[in-house]
């Protein structure tokens, strides 16, 4: 791995014209073309297509060589065609049949089981022998600061439940330089061999004598390794005081398997073992574990000159991927829970203020959680640290959890609604693993989902109960299931338990599924079950597995446990698989007959494909709910099953002949979208026209989220859901816009060359203008219709309301000037709006203001902001300063071409970026990690042009992505989906378009 200063510069290959470099910054000098690029409608330089895929004329010939050229070129097509006939398959499918979105993925096979020294490595799995358990680590480990060099010293007492001569354990990048096994009365066993396998990251002992089962015995390692730069296992990080001085400290991320990076270990989740920690350190340092201090001594013989050893407590039992190690100079601040557990934050000195917030509202939330557990929290403390560089949001270690900075502080003058909502929403997801995760931890990760799953759920059950006012449970449909269906609706998905082996796979399924596909069961069990036996049933699976390890069953189990005394028991388990081993969800169709209504359900796909693994015959126990004109107040809930076998099936159900509507799924709570057939949705329609408060805002926004949805993957017109949300006129809460101006954003981006594009932007417009007439620029108090006006003034600038970019830009220059201090809920909309209709002058005074600022959240501001410029040489230069690190963390690389991926300018930049510069972000990032395949994403599945996918295909096809074939898979699908949806509705799109917008 290369460290910041060591970064790999390649040349940018321009892939528009080049530019004249005389030139003001932003001006363009095309006398080097052949020709002048296409103009959009608004006069700007189309650099879709074209200058991206073709190259120039390069020759010229004769009258007579043209026509004789012509008549080959022709005869050579008749011939093809004929051949085609005659050969062609007997039956052709659709268009979009057969599609298999693996083959144009580079597969690696794994390399012959050899040891490092060239002999062959005895044990050939990834996982690790099962006989040899971990009891007991001592560990002590001396980071060096300045040349980076790691040393270590340590000793396991482990059990042996099988003979055996030899012990095999992981280890990355370490060396061993003393080995020495003994028996429980401390007699020596002589080793023979050390072996060496990077590819499954594991070393080999051999032994001279067996050790026999039943026995305890001890392995004492000295070793040596690295501290790293890649943001994984025991890594540097840095950041500079208010004078300027850049100050170095050392942090860890284990999750999911680097912690054998920083020291030899059983480095799986169900080893769970006490860790006795030490480290050295400078004096005028601080360091940090998972249990409190116990005493510190001078090791300067030892160790070197001003050296001490801080020693830890014994932690209680835990797997591997939970320790953690900070050694830091920073300052702190505390406070103590009702049960007298110690919660403190740790935050650079210049920065403690910005953490008071953090604090009271993770005292808070600690209480109620421990409370909602029923179960005391098992550790004497609990420190929370902000991190400068850290690849995830935050992560759970027990008893010291570490988060992005942006994820723990705020200044309260500088900070937005949705960042002080992120804030609490975060640290209520990493306070429930310390039960959920921490207590009881999944045995493999391909239970991953049960952890990560439930504490999505979890965070917003808790921010629910500190901010009620929040409307929480609302917004977790917004933020969890719409995204995990959409996610779902790809053949390239996956269940959310799924087989796994190698720390690249493990990564992977660190994703939408895991996380908010967990996260919405979760949800949909609990309105099934109830609150109260969903509470008891997760109470007594804590107390049934405190300090081990468990699988879905057994959270079955329990759950089912809890039902047993109430009027309806639910055969849980049975429920539950169909949702977690099979991937995707049901699409539920309903069709009335009279007073009958016949629900039918398939599996739902974005594309018609007709993949190996994608079994179209799967069924899930659907508890399907629905409200009708009847008695819209009251919600009716019906199994999808056979009331005889109980397994999944279609139903019908009756209803009394008067009902003018039906609407199912209420309050989005299932995991699963309903069509309905033409007469109900238009029933539907009327009702959102008239009266659209009959309905909740989470049915509203269902309703949206399902037309748009149904129609882009081709089964309902898309006429539908434009003429749905024609009601937003008179829509005044903060889900249904979310949600709907989420799709008219996402069919922007696909008519970003069509006619259409200007027909739509009138649409919006005309839809916003009433609400944006009544919230203005006026900040609002209460927290939900800060978030209302923030997605209304953002879509009203970003669809062109002449009055909203006037006021955007006005506001810009004074802030320029220094005449105003924006307010936090709209400062990045208007810094967004003075760089996209700015120059230079203004992208730079923005890029100096976010190299000065301390404040996290205002630095995310800036960054996305600086992406919105229309200038496709600035562009340029930020995408370079962010893949050349200047001035930009590695871990905001992907911030960076995200935002500018999402710009019409900046789309195909960023894929030649992400081209040109892959074997950096390789080096940067490695294979196993999560952020190859969310930068893939951010690159290229908004691609809508046959152009783009064959582009896509060619350059990945013999690229190992390692941890991003997925996401890579599901780019390809993605791409697709949008192909296939313009094809089909691009004429349709703009007649009605034309039909139904105001002029402007």
């Amino acid at each position: 791995m290369t460290s910041e200063r060591a970064a790999i510069r390649l040349q940018t290959i321009r892939s528009v014209p080049e530019y004249n470099t005389m030139n003001r910054v932003g001006s363009l000098d095309f006398s080097t073309t052949s020709s002048t690029p296409p103009l959009t409608e608004d006069g700007k330089i189309n650099y879709e297509k074209g200058e991206f895929y073709t190259n120039p004329p390069v020759a010229t010939c004769s009258r007579k060589q043209a026509v004789f050229i012509i008549g080959l070129i022709l005869a050579t097509l008749l011939t093809c065609s004929l051949i085609i006939a005659f050969v062609r398959p007997s039956h052709c499918g659709h268009v979009e049949e057969g599609l298999d979105f693996h083959e144009d993925v580079a597969v690696t096979p794994p390399p012959e089981a050899i040891a490092t020294n060239g002999e062959p490595f005895p044990w050939n799995d990834v996982r690790l022998p099962d006989f040899i358990v971990p009891l007991r680590y001592s560990v002590v480990l001396h980071p060096n600061l300045t040349t980076l060099f790691l040393r270590g010293q340590m000793e396991v007492v482990f059990a042996v439940q099988k003979e055996t001569n030899f012990i095999v354990f992981h280890g990355k990048d370490v060396t061993l330089t003393v080995v020495m096994v003994k028996d429980k009365n401390m007699r020596e066993i002589m080793t023979t061999r050390t072996l060496y396998y990077p590819y499954h990251q594991q070393i080999y002992i051999e032994l001279k004598n067996y050790l026999m089962p039943g026995n305890n015995y001890s392995l004492a390692l000295r070793y040596e390794g690295m501290v790293r730069t890649d943001l994984e296992g025991l890594y540097i990080s840095s950041y500079k005081s208010p004078g300027g001085v850049k100050r170095y400290l050392v942090t860890t991320h284990f999750q999911p398997t680097s912690a054998r990076s920083a020291f030899p270990c059983w480095d799986e989740p169900n080893y769970k073992a006490r860790f006795k920690i030490g480290v050295v350190r400078q004096r005028n340092y601080v360091a940090l574990s998972n249990m409190p201090l116990d005493n510190t001594e001078d090791v300067s013989i030892f160790w070197g000159s001003g050296l001490v050893q801080d020693n830890f407590h014994e932690s209680v039992p835990m797997s591997t991927y939970l320790v953690a190690l900070v050694v830091c100079d920073y300052g702190r601040i505390h406070e103590v829970t009702k049960t007298g557990v110690t919660l403190s934050i740790y935050a650079p000195p210049h920065m403690t203020s910005q953490a008071d917030f953090a604090l009271k509202a993770a005292v808070k939330l600690f209480d109620y959680f421990q409370s909602f557990f029923g179960f005391s929290y098992p550790l004497p403390k609990l420190d929370l640290i902000s991190m400068p560089d850290f690849a995830a949001g935050a992560m759970e270690n027990w008893g010291l959890a570490v988060f992005r900075e942006s994820a723990l502080l705020m200044d309260n003058n500088t900070t937005s609604s949705s960042a002080k909502q992120r804030v609490v929403l975060i640290l209520a997801h990493e306070l429930a693993h310390q039960w959920y995760g921490n207590l009881v931890t999944m045995k493999w990760w391909d239970d991953l989902w049960l952890s990560e799953g439930f504490a999505s759920f979890a965070e917003y059950i808790g921010v629910h109960h500190i901010f009620p006012e929040w409307a929480m449970m609302d917004q977790f449909i917004h933020s969890n299931t719409m995204p995990a269906l959409r996610t779902d609706a790809l053949s390239t998905s996956h269940a959310v338990s799924v087989t796994v082996s190698d720390p690249i796979e493990i990564e992977a399924i660190f994703d939408t599924i895991s996380y908010s596909k967990g996260a919405s069961i979760f949800y949909m069990l609990q309105r099934v079950l109830g609150e109260e036996i969903m509470r008891r049933g997760l109470m007594l699976y804590l107390e049934r597995h405190q300090f081990g390890n468990a699988n879905m069953d057994d959270l079955w189990q329990a759950l089912s446990l809890g039902t047993l005394n109430s009027s309806h028991p639910v055969p849980v388990k049975d429920m539950m698989d169909t949702w977690t081993h099979q991937l995707g969800y049901p699409l539920v169709t309903l069709r009335r007959h009279g007073n009958m209504i016949h629900a039918s359900q398939k599996h739902f796909l974005l594309v018609n494909s007709s993949l190996h693994g994608v079994n179209s015959s799967h069924k899930w126990h659907v508890p399907l709910s629905f409200t009708t004109s009847a008695a819209p107040n009251i919600e009716s809930q019906i199994w999808m099953r056979d009331p005889l076998s109980l397994r999944a099936s279609d139903i019908n159900f009756e209803i009394p002949m008067n009902v003018s509507w039906i609407k199912a799924n209420v309050n989005a709570s299932g995991y699963y979208r309903v069509n309905y057939e033409p007469a109900i949705w238009q029933s539907l329609i009327r009702v959102l026209a008239n009266q659209p408060t009959t309905f909740s805002p989470a049915d509203r926004a269902q309703l949206i989220d399902d037309a748009f949805t149904l129609a882009w993957a081709g089964m309902l017109n898309v006429t539908v859901p434009l003429t749905l949300s024609q009601y937003l006129v008179n829509e005044t809460e903060y889900l249904p816009w979310s949600t709907a101006l989420y799709h008219l954003r996402k069919l922007d981006t696909v008519l970003s060359i069509r006619t259409a594009r200007r027909s739509l932007h009138c649409f919006v417009r005309h839809l916003v203008t009433p609400l944006y007439s009544i919230m203005g620029w006026t900040t609002k108090v209460p927290h939900i219709q800060s978030l209302l006006q923030r997605e209304l003034l953002e879509a009203a600038v970003y669809f062109g309301l002449s009055s909203a970019v006037n006021e955007a830009r006005r506001l810009f220059t004074q802030w320029m000037s220094g005449q105003v201090q924006l307010p936090p809920d709209i400062r990045d909309i208007v810094y967004s709006t003075g760089i996209k209709y700015g120059g230079w002058t203004e992208w730079d005074y923005c890029w100096q203001r976010y190299k000065e600022t301390n404040v996290p959240d205002e630095r995310l501001n800036f960054l996305r902001a600086l992406a919105a410029s229309n200038d496709p040489w600035i562009l340029q230069q930020y995408l370079d300063f962010a893949m050349e690190r200047n001035s930009i963390r590695v871990q905001d690389i992907r911030k960076v071409v995200e935002s500018v991926a999402q710009n019409p300018v900046g789309s195909l930049l960023v894929w030649r970026q992400l081209q040109t510069r892959w074997n950096m972000i390789e080096v940067t990032f490695g294979r196993a990690s999560f952020t190859i395949g969310r930068l893939i994403l951010a690159a290229v599945s908004h691609f809508h042009d046959p152009l783009d996918l064959k582009s896509v295909q060619t350059f990945f096809r013999n690229v190992n992505v390692g941890s991003g074939k997925r996401s890579l898979m599901q780019s390809l699908e993605l791409i697709q989906a949008n192909i296939n949806f313009l094809n089909k509705n691009d004429r349709q799109l703009e007649q009605w378009l034309n039909r139904n917008s105001p002029r402007c």
